[in-house]
């Protein structure tokens, strides 16, 4: 259920759907399928967007308040609701610790630094998550996965990728060794940080040593050497770069070039 006790009208977007609540309104969203994410947007100049992923299984619920600037959740798994919207800041400020160690060369520090910040934040999730199923829950599964991806983020944002000298080249074998290689198939890009590393390691493989699979090109272009190994979400993931680029430099002829690939080779909603 959305509780809206914000000072703005709202529109719930969710697998596909909207609905629009009213200030002082609440309504109930009832799927038959498990619901991993709904996007708020507030109805005001700002025009605020937030996407709020949920770690539910079909037979429990939540109710989700917002409150002016906030968001409160009741219901079960709302502590582990609330740490992923409101606890997971430090990440990001622990970019400038990981650079200095990069700077220095010293990959130990970094990496150990990098993994004792992993283990803090899934330790403390674990004691949030009240399911009987502990962590092989399917909503706490997915939770761990958002939270992998928002920490892959801080650490590949915090060294080089462009040029691989030693330093860089064990960074990225130590994590593509334990977080990628055997999952490498399932990573979709839904995001653009997991565009952005496979995309890295598509360039890099040679020089790492090892060979990702590869996909088929559903539309060529001038990256067809690096996106033959990335799978079509990712593919489309470039086409939306070049999308946006486009629109922000103003050249609408080859904006719509993008935006008729991306809605008629990747079906894809701008």
């Amino acid at each position: 259920m959305i509780d809206n006790k914000s000072d703005f009208p709202v529109e719930i977007e969710f697998n596909q759907k909207k609905v629009g609540i009213e200030v002082n309104q609440k309504k109930t969203i009832n799927e038959k399928t498990r619901l991993k994410e709904i996007s708020i947007l507030y109805k005001n100049e700002k025009k605020l967007e937030r996407n709020i992923p949920l770690f539910l299984n079909p037979k429990e619920s939540l109710l989700i308040s917002l409150v002016k600037d906030t968001i409160k959740f009741k219901g079960d798994k709302e502590a582990l609701h609330d740490y992923y919207q409101h606890g997971f800041g430090f990440l990001t400020l622990k970019i400038g610790e990981y650079q200095n160690y990069y700077q220095k060369g010293n990959t130990k520090g970094f990496i150990n630094t990098s993994e004792m910040y992993l283990g803090e934040v899934l330790k403390k999730a674990e004691r949030l998550n009240n399911s009987p199923l502990g962590r092989e829950d399917i909503g706490y599964k997915e939770f761990e996965r958002l939270i992998k991806q928002r920490w892959f983020f801080t650490v590949f944002m915090s060294f080089g990728g462009a040029k691989l000298g030693n330093v860089e080249k064990d960074l990225m074998l130590y994590y593509y060794e334990k977080y990628f290689e055997k999952d490498i198939e399932k990573y979709q890009c839904d995001t653009w940080v997991e565009y952005n590393i496979l995309e890295r390691y598509a360039i890099h493989q040679k020089t790492l040593g090892f060979n990702l699979p590869k996909y088929e090109i559903i539309e060529n272009s001038d990256e067809d050497e690096v996106n033959q190994y990335l799978p079509a979400k990712c593919q489309e993931e470039y086409f939306k770069s070049s999308y946006s680029f486009w629109v922000q430099k103003k050249d609408l002829v080859r904006a719509e070039k993008y935006k008729k690939i991306l809605t008629e080779k990747f079906h894809a909603k701008l």
